[in-house]
Protein backbone atom coordinates (compact mmCIF):
# COMPACT_ATOMS: atom_id res chain seq x y z
CA UNK A 1 0.00 0.00 0.00
CA UNK A 2 0.88 3.55 -0.51
CA UNK A 3 1.16 5.17 2.73
CA UNK A 4 1.37 9.11 4.06
CA UNK A 5 2.24 10.03 7.43
CA UNK A 6 1.35 13.59 8.43
CA UNK A 7 4.08 14.57 11.00
CA UNK A 8 6.86 11.87 9.99
CA UNK A 9 9.68 13.84 11.65
CA UNK A 10 7.90 13.58 15.23
CA UNK A 11 8.25 10.83 17.62
CA UNK A 12 5.45 8.88 16.29
CA UNK A 13 5.85 9.75 13.04
CA UNK A 14 9.60 8.95 12.79
CA UNK A 15 8.98 5.62 14.30
CA UNK A 16 6.32 4.71 11.88
CA UNK A 17 7.66 5.69 8.85
CA UNK A 18 11.02 3.69 9.58
CA UNK A 19 8.99 0.60 10.35
CA UNK A 20 6.50 0.93 7.65
CA UNK A 21 9.62 1.96 5.13
CA UNK A 22 11.21 -1.33 6.54
CA UNK A 23 8.15 -3.65 6.17
CA UNK A 24 8.37 -2.85 2.28
CA UNK A 25 5.40 -0.21 2.12
CA UNK A 26 5.50 2.71 0.00
CA UNK A 27 5.63 5.76 2.40
CA UNK A 28 5.51 9.56 1.79
CA UNK A 29 6.39 11.51 5.25
CA UNK A 30 5.93 15.59 6.08
CA UNK A 31 7.35 17.75 8.18
CA UNK A 32 7.12 21.18 9.65
CA UNK A 33 8.97 23.03 12.17
CA UNK A 34 11.64 19.72 12.49
CA UNK A 35 13.48 19.94 8.85
CA UNK A 36 14.59 16.57 7.65
CA UNK A 37 15.53 16.18 3.52
CA UNK A 38 14.03 12.72 3.44
CA UNK A 39 10.58 14.30 4.28
CA UNK A 40 8.46 16.65 2.19
CA UNK A 41 7.17 20.04 4.18
CA UNK A 42 3.53 20.34 4.79
CA UNK A 43 1.99 23.49 6.88
CA UNK A 44 -1.42 21.56 7.55
CA UNK A 45 -2.93 24.73 7.96
CA UNK A 46 -2.97 25.63 4.25
CA UNK A 47 -5.68 23.98 2.92
CA UNK A 48 -4.43 24.91 -0.30
CA UNK A 49 -1.38 22.98 0.17
CA UNK A 50 -2.63 20.00 1.45
CA UNK A 51 -4.88 19.37 -1.40
CA UNK A 52 -2.02 19.90 -3.60
CA UNK A 53 -0.07 17.34 -1.88
CA UNK A 54 -2.63 14.53 -1.98
CA UNK A 55 -3.54 15.63 -5.33
CA UNK A 56 0.25 14.10 -6.35
CA UNK A 57 -0.03 11.62 -4.10
CA UNK A 58 -3.49 9.46 -3.68
CA UNK A 59 -2.00 7.88 -0.72
CA UNK A 60 -3.84 4.39 0.54
CA UNK A 61 -4.06 5.05 3.84
CA UNK A 62 -3.06 8.61 5.46
CA UNK A 63 -1.55 8.65 9.04
CA UNK A 64 -2.17 11.42 11.61
CA UNK A 65 0.46 11.72 14.48
CA UNK A 66 1.02 15.47 13.84
CA UNK A 67 -0.40 18.07 16.72
CA UNK A 68 0.70 21.15 18.89
CA UNK A 69 1.27 18.70 21.34
CA UNK A 70 2.75 21.18 24.21
CA UNK A 71 -0.25 20.62 26.19
CA UNK A 72 0.81 24.02 28.07
CA UNK A 73 1.21 26.39 24.84
CA UNK A 74 -2.21 25.20 24.14
CA UNK A 75 -3.64 26.36 27.08
CA UNK A 76 -2.03 29.71 26.18
CA UNK A 77 -2.19 29.80 22.56
CA UNK A 78 -6.02 28.50 21.88
CA UNK A 79 -6.41 30.10 18.77
CA UNK A 80 -3.45 28.38 17.28
CA UNK A 81 -4.03 24.90 19.09
CA UNK A 82 -7.34 25.06 17.12
CA UNK A 83 -5.61 25.60 13.96
CA UNK A 84 -3.27 22.84 14.09
CA UNK A 85 -5.22 20.40 16.53
CA UNK A 86 -8.68 20.79 14.95
CA UNK A 87 -8.40 22.46 11.60
CA UNK A 88 -5.93 21.23 10.25
CA UNK A 89 -6.23 17.25 10.93
CA UNK A 90 -9.41 17.98 9.03
CA UNK A 91 -8.22 19.83 6.11
CA UNK A 92 -6.01 16.39 6.11
CA UNK A 93 -8.88 14.26 6.42
CA UNK A 94 -11.24 15.78 4.30
CA UNK A 95 -8.28 15.69 1.30
CA UNK A 96 -7.61 12.52 1.94
CA UNK A 97 -10.95 11.12 2.11
CA UNK A 98 -11.88 12.82 -1.28
CA UNK A 99 -8.98 10.88 -2.86
CA UNK A 100 -9.69 7.24 -2.01
CA UNK A 101 -8.05 7.55 1.27
CA UNK A 102 -8.48 5.59 4.62
CA UNK A 103 -7.54 8.03 7.69
CA UNK A 104 -5.81 6.66 10.82
CA UNK A 105 -5.36 9.87 13.45
CA UNK A 106 -3.12 9.83 16.39
CA UNK A 107 -5.27 11.19 19.46
CA UNK A 108 -4.70 11.32 23.36
CA UNK A 109 -5.48 10.13 26.96
CA UNK A 110 -6.38 13.68 27.78
CA UNK A 111 -9.69 13.56 26.04
CA UNK A 112 -10.51 12.27 29.50
CA UNK A 113 -11.02 14.31 32.98
CA UNK A 114 -8.28 11.63 34.68
CA UNK A 115 -11.32 10.93 37.90
CA UNK A 116 -11.38 7.59 37.76
CA UNK A 117 -9.08 5.87 34.78
CA UNK A 118 -7.82 3.72 33.22
CA UNK A 119 -10.35 4.18 30.27
CA UNK A 120 -11.62 2.12 27.81
CA UNK A 121 -12.82 3.21 24.58
CA UNK A 122 -16.36 3.02 25.50
CA UNK A 123 -15.88 5.83 28.42
CA UNK A 124 -16.97 9.16 27.80
CA UNK A 125 -15.18 12.20 27.08
CA UNK A 126 -14.62 15.11 29.64
CA UNK A 127 -11.62 16.94 29.14
CA UNK A 128 -10.00 19.48 31.44
CA UNK A 129 -7.91 21.44 29.52
CA UNK A 130 -7.52 22.94 25.77
CA UNK A 131 -5.85 20.71 24.31
CA UNK A 132 -7.84 17.66 25.33
CA UNK A 133 -10.54 20.06 24.04
CA UNK A 134 -9.48 20.38 20.56
CA UNK A 135 -8.27 16.99 20.47
CA UNK A 136 -12.10 15.45 21.39
CA UNK A 137 -13.70 18.08 18.76
CA UNK A 138 -11.46 16.30 15.75
CA UNK A 139 -12.73 12.93 17.00
CA UNK A 140 -15.63 13.73 16.88
CA UNK A 141 -15.67 15.34 13.60
CA UNK A 142 -13.50 12.64 11.98
CA UNK A 143 -16.22 9.69 13.74
CA UNK A 144 -18.90 11.72 12.05
CA UNK A 145 -17.71 12.99 8.37
CA UNK A 146 -14.94 10.82 7.26
CA UNK A 147 -15.85 7.07 6.45
CA UNK A 148 -13.40 4.46 7.78
CA UNK A 149 -11.55 6.26 10.36
CA UNK A 150 -9.19 4.82 12.37
CA UNK A 151 -9.06 6.54 16.11
CA UNK A 152 -6.08 5.85 17.88
CA UNK A 153 -5.65 6.70 21.76
CA UNK A 154 -2.38 6.21 23.25
CA UNK A 155 -0.57 7.98 26.82
CA UNK A 156 2.68 9.13 27.64
CA UNK A 157 4.74 8.25 24.72
CA UNK A 158 7.62 7.42 25.08
CA UNK A 159 10.87 5.63 22.98
CA UNK A 160 14.58 5.25 22.11
CA UNK A 161 14.80 8.23 20.40
CA UNK A 162 17.49 10.71 21.04
CA UNK A 163 14.97 13.51 20.89
CA UNK A 164 14.15 16.32 23.04
CA UNK A 165 10.57 15.51 22.21
CA UNK A 166 11.18 11.85 23.72
CA UNK A 167 10.91 11.72 27.85
CA UNK A 168 13.10 9.18 28.39
CA UNK A 169 16.16 11.49 26.56
CA UNK A 170 14.89 14.01 28.46
CA UNK A 171 15.11 12.51 32.14
CA UNK A 172 18.68 11.34 30.65
CA UNK A 173 19.94 14.58 29.86
CA UNK A 174 19.61 15.41 33.11
CA UNK A 175 21.11 12.51 35.11
CA UNK A 176 23.73 12.93 32.61
CA UNK A 177 24.46 16.47 33.72
CA UNK A 178 24.47 15.18 37.12
CA UNK A 179 20.66 17.42 38.04
CA UNK A 180 18.40 16.31 40.27
CA UNK A 181 15.26 16.19 38.80
CA UNK A 182 11.75 16.60 39.90
CA UNK A 183 8.59 14.23 39.00
CA UNK A 184 5.03 14.29 40.14
CA UNK A 185 3.35 11.67 42.69
CA UNK A 186 -0.07 12.40 41.55
CA UNK A 187 -0.23 11.63 38.12
CA UNK A 188 -0.68 8.08 37.39
CA UNK A 189 -0.89 6.54 33.65
CA UNK A 190 -0.19 4.06 31.11
CA UNK A 191 3.29 4.92 29.91
CA UNK A 192 3.12 3.57 26.05
CA UNK A 193 6.57 2.82 23.94
CA UNK A 194 6.44 3.91 20.58
CA UNK A 195 7.31 0.57 19.54
CA UNK A 196 4.73 -1.26 20.51
CA UNK A 197 2.43 1.30 19.51
CA UNK A 198 2.94 1.51 15.82
CA UNK A 199 3.01 -2.32 15.82
CA UNK A 200 -0.55 -2.90 17.08
CA UNK A 201 -1.74 0.43 14.62
CA UNK A 202 -0.17 -0.76 11.82
CA UNK A 203 -1.98 -4.66 12.46
CA UNK A 204 -5.15 -2.50 13.28
CA UNK A 205 -5.33 -1.02 9.85
CA UNK A 206 -4.26 -4.66 8.50
CA UNK A 207 -6.94 -6.06 10.38
CA UNK A 208 -9.27 -3.09 8.67
CA UNK A 209 -10.14 -1.96 12.51
CA UNK A 210 -12.43 0.95 12.64
CA UNK A 211 -13.52 3.72 15.41
CA UNK A 212 -11.71 4.69 18.40
CA UNK A 213 -8.94 2.07 19.76
CA UNK A 214 -6.89 2.40 22.76
CA UNK A 215 -3.45 1.72 22.39
CA UNK A 216 -1.40 1.95 25.71
CA UNK A 217 1.34 0.38 27.80
CA UNK A 218 0.76 -2.54 30.28
CA UNK A 219 1.61 -0.76 33.54
CA UNK A 220 0.12 1.94 35.34
CA UNK A 221 2.44 4.25 37.05
CA UNK A 222 3.09 7.27 38.53
CA UNK A 223 5.30 9.89 36.79
CA UNK A 224 8.05 9.86 39.63
CA UNK A 225 8.54 6.12 39.11
CA UNK A 226 8.58 6.11 35.65
CA UNK A 227 11.26 8.38 36.35
CA UNK A 228 13.35 6.48 39.03
CA UNK A 229 13.16 3.17 36.67
CA UNK A 230 14.55 4.80 33.38
CA UNK A 231 17.25 6.08 36.33
CA UNK A 232 17.91 2.71 37.01
CA UNK A 233 17.76 1.13 33.68
CA UNK A 234 20.08 3.55 32.52
CA UNK A 235 22.40 3.18 35.46
CA UNK A 236 22.13 6.34 37.45
CA UNK A 237 21.16 7.25 41.03
CA UNK A 238 17.05 6.81 41.17
CA UNK A 239 17.65 9.07 44.14
CA UNK A 240 18.67 12.08 42.27
CA UNK A 241 14.33 12.01 41.09
CA UNK A 242 12.83 14.11 43.55
CA UNK A 243 8.99 13.34 44.64
CA UNK A 244 6.87 16.48 44.33
CA UNK A 245 2.97 17.38 43.28
CA UNK A 246 1.69 18.75 40.26
CA UNK A 247 0.49 21.56 42.15
CA UNK A 248 4.30 22.84 42.81
CA UNK A 249 5.13 23.34 39.25
CA UNK A 250 1.92 25.99 38.61
CA UNK A 251 1.17 24.78 34.79
CA UNK A 252 -1.57 26.91 32.78
CA UNK A 253 -3.24 23.38 31.88
CA UNK A 254 -4.93 20.86 34.57
CA UNK A 255 -3.49 17.35 33.95
CA UNK A 256 -5.42 14.02 34.69
CA UNK A 257 -4.60 12.73 38.50
CA UNK A 258 -5.92 9.09 37.76
CA UNK A 259 -5.63 8.27 34.12
CA UNK A 260 -4.70 5.85 31.93
CA UNK A 261 -5.95 3.67 29.01
CA UNK A 262 -6.75 0.21 28.50
CA UNK A 263 -8.11 -1.40 25.28
CA UNK A 264 -11.66 -3.96 25.50
CA UNK A 265 -9.93 -5.33 22.63
CA UNK A 266 -7.72 -8.44 23.55
CA UNK A 267 -6.15 -8.92 20.03
CA UNK A 268 -4.73 -5.27 20.81
CA UNK A 269 -3.26 -5.37 24.30
CA UNK A 270 0.42 -4.90 24.56
CA UNK A 271 2.71 -7.05 26.15
CA UNK A 272 6.81 -6.65 26.74
CA UNK A 273 8.26 -8.46 24.61
CA UNK A 274 5.92 -9.16 22.29
CA UNK A 275 4.58 -6.25 20.90
CA UNK A 276 7.48 -4.02 22.11
CA UNK A 277 11.27 -4.34 23.85
CA UNK A 278 11.17 -2.88 27.41
CA UNK A 279 13.67 -0.03 28.03
CA UNK A 280 12.84 -0.41 31.61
Amino acid sequence: MKHAIIGASGQVGGYLYRTLTHLGEEVEGTYYRHPDPSLSELDIIREADVRKFFDALRPDVVWIPAAMANVDQCQNEPGESYRYNVLGPRFVAESAVKRGGRVVFFSTDYVFDGLNGPYTEEARVRPIQVYGEHKAEIEGFLLREIPHTLIIRPAWIYSRDENPRNFVYRVLEQLRAGKPIKAVTDQVNTPTPSEGLVKIAWQAVQDGFEGVLHIAGPERLTRYELTRRIARAFGYDANLVEPVTTESFHLPAPRPSNGGLITQYEAYRMEPGRDFSPIF
